[in-house]
């Protein structure tokens, strides 16, 4: 793993304060969540055309509008920066350090950029239990590259 940036410090100490919060009662979780959601999504905002990892539905949305953006919203076609793995609850009380922070939210931060339609696949799958690089083959999706996960 690549050394963490500043900014990835600063990330890792709010979700650390967040979670001992949490942990001490003075933050509900739900809360926590929303925060470190947020952020996450924040980092992609404006940004899944050039995500690397991509789907092939990806890639030929980003080749059909070219050298135009694909369509923001209410299209099939529309870009989703999808996130590997969720952010859950149980990680509030089982990441305890700075470091586990900086640790874990890198691997949070991992996101495929897919298509809405396939975004829509992958709730479906995430839905019944699944999540991590497994709910890609189960919805159907092919990618690019090979991920090496």
């Amino acid at each position: 793993m690549a050394a963490p940036t500043g900014r990835d410090l600063r990330d890792a100490r709010v979700a650390h304060v967040l979670a001992r919060a949490v942990r001490e009662g003075e933050v509900d979780a739900v809360d926590a969540l929303r925060i470190l959601r947020h952020e996450l999504r924040r980092r992609n905002t404006n940004s899944t055309p050039r995500i690397k990892l991509r789907s092939v539905g990806a890639q030929a949305s980003i080749d059909k509008y070219a050298p135009q953006r694909p369509p923001r919203n209410d299209s099939d076609d529309a870009l989703h920066a999808d996130h590997v793995y969720p952010v859950r609850a149980e990680l509030l009380h089982s990441v305890d350090t700075v470091d586990g922070w900086v640790t874990e939210l890198a691997r949070l931060r991992m996101v495929v950029c897919v298509t809405a339609v396939e975004n829509y696949a992958l709730e479906r799958v995430e839905a019944l239990g699944t999540i991590g690089p497994e709910k890609y083959a189960l919805a159907g999706i092919t990618f690019t590259t090979p991920p090496g996960w």
